[in-house]
């Protein structure tokens, strides 16, 4: 019963709305945490395919660590509303030492006057394809590293906030039933993408590429309104909730300004590309449970429309997909396997893929064992020659519901 309360917890204002009681309810203080220890072994070959054969380089590490913890709040007040707030730790936090890192990923109130009907309002994830919304509730996945851009140790290898909307502030969602299913609508407003907030440069002092005027703080968004992030997502659920699919859609603008983004793959002239890059992200999902088989998949395709890189014949759209198949043996043991590809294009070819497989083992209501083996392989084409890296990672790991 206590694993059922805590799974509502954390899933509570993502799929239903949610109704508090009549009157002001407790402040609920729970969390998750996930330590892992780890070993990487990488192959980095220049120049593959060449006659002469390509130069290649070696290296192999381990370390163990506490990958995330998040402490989570919640309270009910009064009959319609309901507030949350998601703080994460990541990487043996010390802020003296400059390990890890500190964030407030969620901080909302959610409104439900009636049971199709939902607003929320302030820091949150939007509803975006299926793990979104999800993917910093660690104690409901059985990965230990998540796919691609929705891994947090790896936004800024991935740069997820092309792939993903990382945040919105006002979300009006809801879920309408119809016979044996719901459907699922969410439309979100958000500021522009981290790229253009204004931040803390190495002098100290806050500095931002856009406007100036907006100097005297960090963490502001200077841009226009109609550069703002807008989105959505249109669902079907079962009410029994064995089957999910849906097809998410935004709009909003990627900060070419900001070079150090620009990839590295990359060694064509920049000047000409550095402005405002319209960007449409179209996503697709499908999860659910057949028996003891559990299912999910999910596309991403980024596009973008830049005068200057079309002038150039310079392509910038990018493409992520996975799909993940596993099974129940038990209660208590899941096994999963999963494939992961995509391409980034940035006027050479980057072609990713990735394959996992992986287990998780319920060792009571609060602690899941969890490991994981990942083979990721990127290759990067130069015309004459092909660069290829390969890293294979073991994981082992425990889940714990704090």
């Amino acid at each position: 019963m206590r694993r059922l309360a805590l799974v509502i917890a954390l899933a509570s204002g993502l799929f239903l709305p949610v109704t508090g009681s009549a009157q002001d309810g407790e402040t609920s203080l729970f969390g998750s945490l996930q330590t892992v220890f780890f070993n990487q072994k990488s192959r980095l070959t220049y120049g593959k395919l060449q006659p002469w054969g390509g130069t290649e380089y070696r290296e192999e590490r381990s370390t163990f660590a506490v990958q995330q913890f998040d402490i989570f709040l919640q309270k009910p007040i009064g009959e319609s509303f309901n507030a949350f707030v998601d703080l994460e730790y990541q990487l043996n936090y010390a802020s003296d030492r400059r390990w890890g890192s500190l964030s407030l990923q969620e901080a909302w109130l959610n409104y439900t006057p009636m049971d199709e009907l939902s607003l929320k309002v302030g820091m949150l994830y939007p509803a975006f394809n299926n793990l979104n919304e999800i993917k910093n509730r660690l104690a409901l996945l059985p990965y230990i590293f998540r796919p691609g851009p929705y891994e947090r140790l790896l936004r800024d290898v991935f740069l997820s906030e092309d792939y993903l909307p990382e945040q919105a502030f006002i979300q009006l969602y809801g879920a309408i039933p119809h016979g044996d299913v719901f459907w699922d609508y969410a439309f979100y407003v958000g500021n522009a993408s981290a790229s253009y907030i204004s931040r803390r440069g190495e002098d100290g002092l806050p500095e931002n590429d856009l406007n100036r005027n907006f100097e005297f703080l960090t963490g502001v968004d200077p841009t226009e309104f109609n550069m703002k992030l807008f989105g959505g997502r249109l669902g079907i659920r079962a009410r029994e909730e064995s089957f999910k699919a849906g097809v998410s859609l935004t709009h909003d603008y990627d900060n070419l300004r900001d070079t150090t983004r620009f990839p590295p793959i990359y060694d064509g002239i920049r000047t000409p590309l550095i402005g405002d890059a319209a960007r449409v992200r179209i996503g697709a999902d499908c999860s659910g449970s057949i028996g003891d088989v559990r299912f999910e998949s999910e596309v991403i395709r980024v596009l973008y429309d830049l005068g200057p890189a079309e002038d150039r014949d310079i392509e910038l759209d990018q493409l992520f997909y996975y799909t993940m198949l596993g099974y129940s043996f038990t209660d208590r043991l899941f096994l999963y396997g999963s494939f992961q590809a995509g391409r980034d294009i940035f006027d050479v070819t980057s072609r990713h893929r990735t394959i996992t497989a992986g287990a998780a083992y319920r060792l009571s209501d609060d602690i899941t064992a969890k490991a994981q083996y990942i083979v990721y392989q990127n290759e990067l084409e130069h015309g004459s020659h092909v660069d290829e890296l390969m890293i294979r990672f073991v994981f082992l790991g425990f889940s714990i519901v704090l």
